[in-house]
């Protein structure tokens, strides 16, 4: 076995890097290992439009680093990197702290993806933090104060995020706004399940939302949104444009030319390794695995990448061969408003009622605070006993 004389760092802690972290403490407890985020709070992203509904509370999706780390006996350090000196094994930070490390496993994360769209950073609100999450809540909130209805609204982007906000936002300020999603492509939620695409397709029409397909904006300013599609160049008026259109690798740290790069993210082998960096690695939303390019950018990417990471990384200290990845899927979940979702994967399709009580059980189960998660998820069991043995029930009979 290597021995192991300085830290194994982390840097970034969202799904991927907090995955990891505890996976390889609780493969190896006696490694010393340290995790570096600019947050203070985990972020459990795919809850955030059940934050905003106000369906659950916002301590369920925003866990304490401090707390999770602390109690698997991790050090946490929050700080920002600035620079990586991959010869040297050194990293630099904003406060010019410098640390060593044996090991590198960056996971940074993702931000919006403007596309560098005139107009889009200032005059759009965002859906990728808390912070974005409170700024809207606020805008949406002072709407309830004007007399004024339907104030038009405009999501740019049919996938996920774009489609659960608008239901969400629908149900929540029910004719308040003239809801129009904006999509690019010919259909909604055009990457995701057949079955969670045509649920939502459903809720959509359902609550009167508007969809243009096939369309793109080229330029947001403070009143108006021009929208390009087959028939040309049309400039609205808008009170609110929420972007959800994309997002890019937070790699502000990396100079430019410095690590071999594809489709705009650090490239790495199927052991999750940066070329010509066999001692650093690079998972989540910033990384893509040669040969698997087309894995899509989710949570359930980054958690799985991070547990395989650290079984590799035990295998390479006991000076073992690592072990290619291989992703399973194992289906998507999707909400559809307030106190409905629908879930497709593992053999069975559910949507409705039922299915947004077990995508919130399954999403608790998952939460980094093992003492928060039990707390959520045991008051949720005890108050939705008969749904949870129905929802059972049907699994079972799948």
């Amino acid at each position: 076995m290597k021995s192991i004389q300085k830290p194994i760092v982390i840097v970034g802690a969202g799904f991927a890097g907090m995955t990891f972290a505890l996976n390889l403490k609780n493969l190896n407890p006696s490694l010393p290992i340290l995790v570096v985020d600019s947050a203070t709070n985990f972020i459990f992203k795919p809850l955030m439009y059940e934050v905003l509904s106000k369906e659950i509370r916002s301590w369920e999706a925003t866990p304490k680093f401090a707390n999770i780390f602390s109690d698997a006996g991790i050090t946490f350090l929050r700080n920002c990197l600035t620079k990586i000196s991959f010869k040297e094994n050194i990293l630099e930070f904003s406060d010019d702290l410098k640390l060593s490390y044996q090991y590198l496993v960056i996971c940074t994360g993702s931000i919006p993806n403007s596309f560098l769209i005139k107009g889009v950073d200032e005059n759009c609100y965002f859906f990728n933090d808390f912070h974005d999450l409170n700024k809207l809540n606020s805008f949406l909130k002072k709407t309830l104060q004007e007399t004024e209805s339907h104030k038009k609204l405009f999501i740019v982007g049919g996938g996920p995020s774009g489609i659960e906000l608008a239901c969400k936002i629908e149900d929540i300020f029910t004719d308040q706004f003239e809801i129009n999603v904006i999509e690019k492509s010919n259909e909604i939620l055009n990457k995701n399940k057949i079955f969670n695409r045509e649920q939502a397709e459903k809720a959509i029409e359902k609550r009167k939302i508007n969809v243009l397909l096939n369309s793109t904006v080229k330029q947001v300013s403070e009143t108006k949104i021009s929208i390009s599609s087959e028939v040309g160049i049309t400039s609205l008026d808008k009170d609110i444009v929420i972007w959800t259109a994309g997002v890019k690798p937070n790699l502000s740290y990396l100079e430019t030319g410095e690590i071999t790069k594809k489709l705009g993210r650090i490239l790495v082998n199927n052991n999750l390794q940066i070329e010509n960096h066999k001692n650093c690695f690079a998972i989540g939303d910033i990384s893509v695995i040669e040969g698997m390019e087309d894995l899509p950018i989710t949570a359930q990417v980054a958690m799985q990448e991070g547990k395989h990471l650290a079984n590799n990384l035990e295998l390479l200290i006991q000076g073992k061969d690592p072990l290619p990845f291989e992703f399973e899927d194992n289906g998507e979940m999707i909400s559809l408003g307030i106190g409905e979702a629908s879930i497709s994967g593992l053999g069975f399709t559910l949507s409705g009622k039922l299915a947004f009580e077990a995508r919130r059980l399954i999403y608790a189960s998952k939460l980094p605070d093992i003492t928060e998660s039990l707390k959520s998820a045991s008051s949720w069991i005890f108050q939705k006993k008969s749904i949870f043995k129905k929802f059972l029930k049907k699994d079972n009979s799948n």
